[in-house]
């Protein structure tokens, strides 16, 4: 083992007291620098063997994906799995460990599905649900029109001839630039149309390819009767009727329900404490909740775990970092980021002092790089953190802005905030979102190779210099 970092740096400022010289003082500057980094590079390098000798990734993967299952927010399952979290976390030598809730609104819970044609080949159809959309008390049938309405003026000259109907959206209307600059008035005239129309049920298409599903829905859904998601090739089986002068009549049942009372969900909060600085804090987190199909395993179970493992390792190593690492296990994100948007409202006071937010939430490929989010000085920190340590050399630092999860509610306040670029393997196409989210589709060596870069980033933030915050802004990246 290497002489600890600190007894290093005793000895060059001894050397810098007697030497009084010119050309020995600049020598001495430059040991300093080269003391530094080796520092780094050693605390690097113990991680990553730490992470490789005694990583409890897949094992945890497969406790919280296996064993206990997919985590809805406002599910029992994603209490469980926040429970376990807390638990593993005081294990880990994490304290402060806790909950922080927030209001969800009413909790939603799936049911059966069944649906079927009465006329063609009479075939029952791969159809689920959208979360948090009502369910008809009885069964029900209809005739499918088709709807390709692209903007509201669209929407409305149609709407009337979709009443009663079972609409094959294959496009929804969204607002033009216009329309934009005063989005509360175009959404209520939305709202209004879709009212009045008053749809028999509305079936969404999926983006994947090979019966797969892609779930979506929450308690601010504009869609909020009878919404569900029909598979792309079942979707163009209706679509092949129609073009042959066949209306398909479906018959539907849904079972999906709205808890009776709201409810709060929650956020796991756990803390390893910093020394000198320890009052500044890096948030490193994950959401832990999942849709319902699957069972969360690409999304966003790899980050989840990958969270724990980073704060596992630090304890493991006795580490001793300048700022606290906080890392926080999300809820509420599948559903617009509630979860982190309750965490800044809460913390709102301290906001100042986060140093940076890293977030991991691609499914389960290498890490290949970062985001800089476009400002110059968070991608000179993170170039800085890369030139520090070997096992960052390969990534790029890519000059750009990318949203989509949990960071993006901390980057709109001005915080310094990044995700990594992920090699994306399957996770668009197939596992995200879908019914096939599982631990079958994570590989062990990615996980591990996610870990370390994620530690080794981590531990140059929790080090490096002051991060500067940018002023807060409006969404700058759409979800």
């Amino acid at each position: 083992m290497r002489a600890s970092f600190s007894h290093q740096f005793r000895l060059a400022i001894l050397a810098l007291s007697v030497s009084a010289l010119p050309c020995n003082f600049t020598y001495a500057q430059s040991q300093v620098a080269n003391l530094t980094q080796n520092a780094s590079a050693s605390v690097s390098e113990n991680l990553h063997a730490e992470i490789v000798k005694n990583n409890q990734l897949m094992l945890n993967l497969e406790e919280m994906c296996d064993g206990i299952g997919p985590r809805l927010t406002g599910s029992s399952q994603l209490r469980q799995a926040q429970q376990w979290a807390m638990e593993k976390l005081k294990a880990y030598g994490a304290v402060n460990v806790h909950e922080e809730s927030y209001e969800l609104g009413k909790a939603w819970t799936r049911g059966a599905t069944k649906v079927r044609l009465l006329n063609a080949n009479g075939m029952v159809l791969d159809v689920q649900q959208q979360a948090w959309s009502e369910s008809s008390p009885r069964k029900m049938s209809a005739e499918v029109v088709v709807m390709n309405a692209k903007t509201l003026d669209e929407f409305k000259q149609i709407a009337p001839r979709l009443q009663g109907k079972i609409v094959l959206a294959l496009s929804t209307p969204k607002a033009t630039a216009a329309q934009e600059k005063n989005l509360k008035q175009y959404s209520d005239e939305l709202n209004q149309v879709i009212q009045a129309a008053n749809f028999a049920a509305i079936l969404f298409v999926s983006g994947r390819e090979g019966n797969l599903q892609d779930m979506h829905g929450s308690p601010t859904a504009r869609y909020k009767k009878n919404a569900a998601i029909i598979t792309k090739e079942h979707a163009n089986l209706l679509q092949r009727l129609i073009a042959r002068g066949i209306t398909p009549k479906l018959e539907f049942e849904f079972g999906g329900h709205l808890s009776k009372e709201s409810v709060k969900a929650y956020n796991v909060v756990a803390d390893f404490p910093g020394t000198e600085l320890a009052d500044e804090i890096v948030v490193l987190g994950a959401h832990q909740d999942s849709w319902d199909l699957g069972t969360g395993a690409t999304d966003n179970g790899v980050g989840t775990v990958v969270t724990m493992e980073v704060l596992r390792a630090m304890h493991a190593l006795q580490l001793k970092p300048k700022r606290t690492l906080r890392v926080v296990l999300f809820s509420g994100e599948e559903q617009g980021l509630l979860g982190s948007k309750a965490y800044l409202k809460a913390h709102a006071a301290d906001q100042a002092k986060i140093q940076a937010m890293l977030t991991q939430d691609a499914g389960g490929g290498r890490i290949t790089g970062f985001l800089d989010m476009k400002v110059d000085e968070w991608f000179t920190a993170l170039n800085d953190a890369k030139e520090q340590a070997q096992e960052l050399s390969n990534l790029d630092i890519v000059y750009a802005a990318g949203g989509g999860s949990d960071h993006q509610a901390f980057f709109e306040q001005g915080i310094p905030a990044f995700a990594p670029i992920q090699d994306p393997l399957d996770y668009r196409s197939h596992t995200w979102h879908s019914q096939v989210d599982t631990v079958d589709h994570v590989n062990k060596d990615n996980l591990i190779q996610n870990a370390q870069v994620m530690a080794v980033m981590t531990w140059a933030m929790l080090n490096g210099k002051k991060l500067p915050h940018q002023a807060p802004q409006a969404a700058q990246v759409v979800r």
